[in-house]
């Protein structure tokens, strides 16, 4: 994100003063570069998308290898809830730079947000190999659950109760009362093994597991909902 905001902020230099379309003397930025970048800033500012994104497209056209500005533009779709075009923007910039980690990370939550949880799955793997983020490996481990990949799922959660930062990384869950509710990484995993447990129709052994994350964290409320449902009597009929 720096360093979309460092591009743009230097292709705008000189042009909010008033500038001519002259070139400054030993300043090689073009006259349609400052222009375009100053209406996108303005957009920006004033909170229109539209026009925002129109600004990015005619930086594109003069600058068709600046991931810098694919980055942009995906984290502006990405922003307007547009997934699909977030991702593919996303992978857009990932083809000219395959090791851009940024680009990797909206592709895999716009991918995520947009239901194509396998393409999301295959950008934050990619992202963890290049990150090593724990959080990441938690991102992967919640998607391979929801894929039904409960064998990797485990050994990614495995690997994060095993790591000591998971000790001190926190994830917010919501609450009732929309305060949210910072849990620490390793609980957070120990919930998901306890979720595989339950899927794969082991209600006994997700009980205990609910429970064992319960002694961990008192007061987790997405646990006590979750073993709730879990113990609630079935009614007669289902």
């Amino acid at each position: 994100m720096k360093k979309i905001l460092f591009v743009l902020s230097v292709l705008c230099v000189g042009f909010a003063s008033g500038q001519s379309q002259e070139i400054v003397p030993g300043d090689s930025i073009p006259w349609e570069l400052r222009k375009q970048s100053f209406i996108y800033n303005s957009a920006k500012m004033f909170n229109d998308p539209v026009v925002a994104r129109t600004a990015l497209y005619s930086l594109l056209a003069e600058n068709p290898g600046n991931t810098a500005l694919y980055d942009s533009l995906a984290i502006l779709y990405y922003e307007y809830n547009q997934n699909i075009s977030a991702a593919l923007v996303a992978q857009q910039s990932l083809r000219i730079n395959p090791q851009n980690q940024f680009a990797m990370e909206v592709a895999a939550a716009a991918f995520d947000n947009a239901g194509v949880k396998g393409r999301a799955l295959d950008n934050y793997e990619k992202l963890y190999l290049a990150n090593g983020d724990i959080n990441t490996l938690y991102k992967i481990s919640f998607l391979q659950f929801e894929l039904a990949r409960y064998a990797e799922a485990n050994t990614s959660l495995d690997i994060i109760i095993g790591d000591p930062q998971s000790d001190e990384a926190t994830i917010t869950f919501p609450t009732a009362d929309g305060a949210g509710q910072d849990v620490k990484l390793k609980i957070a995993a120990h919930r998901v093994k306890a979720m595989i447990l339950e899927k794969k129709g082991d209600i006994d052994g997700a009980k205990a597991k609910y429970l064992e994350v319960l002694e961990m964290k008192p007061g987790f409320q997405i646990v006590q909902q979750q073993l709730r449902e879990l113990t609630k009597p079935k009614e007669s009929g289902e």
